[in-house]
């Protein structure tokens, strides 16, 4: 009777994620067809439609245009992950380890973190000029400060337990950060990730427009001077998809060395 029963809950499970992809394919193809409809009636200027729209994807694909300005992008946004990710998490670990340090830099990452980021573009440009340095430089400055709060917040919520279990082990402070530390912090990095990536993105299309009009953002800011709204969704939606592709390798990075923490995560719903 219970192997029956556990049957008919699998059947059920199923049939309900079932009815959960169909609804979501009839949802976006509703979206899609009211979209295409409304070109009927609206201005193109105003809004092109999804034929358009591949259309003009496929034109500034094979103009090679889009590939261009997609590997500019992808490079400015991972040069400036990077180098955020390897301050920021590092001064991130030395505050929650160091009631010094803490001390020492909370008022500049309190103070930084709340500056408009947007604002310091210009002064980006004045400090490395206009070209790739400034983008990037930008785009370390929007993740950056995420991820030291992030981190930080991911050392404090560490056990004392672990960290009395790691000097029972005869482990060091280098020892203790690598082997206890970031580990139990690493779920507070990734979110920390996830929101900087992101950010990244919005840098990254900021820069591109207001710094030498490279890249994805000098494509957007190109179509919307001209008014070539097809084009300039083509962008966006290409923009999106190299954003959305950052996000599906940092959830295989988890995935491969810390699946305890999506385990974790499903343990507690």
């Amino acid at each position: 009777m219970a192997a029956v029963g556990t049957a008919r809950v699998r059947r059920q499970a199923r049939l309900r994620g079932w009815r959960g992809d169909v609804l979501q394919v009839v949802a976006i193809a509703a979206f899609l067809a009211a979209w295409q409809l409304s070109g009927a009636f609206l201005n193109p200027i105003f809004i092109s439609t999804p034929g358009a729209i591949v259309s003009s994807f496929w034109e500034i694909l094979l103009s090679g245009v889009l590939a261009q300005a997609f590997l500019s992008s992808l490079w400015e946004m991972v040069i400036g992950l990077v180098i955020a990710s390897i301050f920021g998490i590092g001064l991130g670990i030395l505050m929650g380890r160091s009631r010094l340090v803490e001390k020492t830099f909370d008022p500049f990452v309190n103070f930084f973190n709340a500056t408009p980021t947007i604002a310091l573009l210009p002064l980006m440009e004045i400090w490395f000029g206009t070209d790739v340095r400034a983008r990037v430089a930008f785009i370390v400055i929007i993740c950056i400060w995420t991820l030291v709060i992030n981190t930080l917040a991911g050392v404090h919520n560490v056990s004392r337990g672990y960290d009395d279990v790691g000097t029972a082990f005869g482990l060091g402070p280098i020892a203790k950060i690598w082997k206890v530390f970031m580990p139990a912090a690493m779920p507070y990095i990734v979110a920390g990730m996830r929101v900087a990536l992101a950010q990244a993105a919005v840098g990254m299309i900021l820069g591109g427009q207001e710094v030498g009009e490279s890249g994805l953002g000098g494509l957007t800011e190109e179509y919307g001077s001209y008014f070539q709204t097809d084009h300039l969704i083509a962008a966006i939606i290409t923009s999106t998809a190299l954003a959305m592709m950052l996000f599906g390798a940092l959830k295989v990075f988890q995935n491969r060395f810390f699946p305890w923490i999506a385990a974790t995560a499903a343990e507690r719903r």
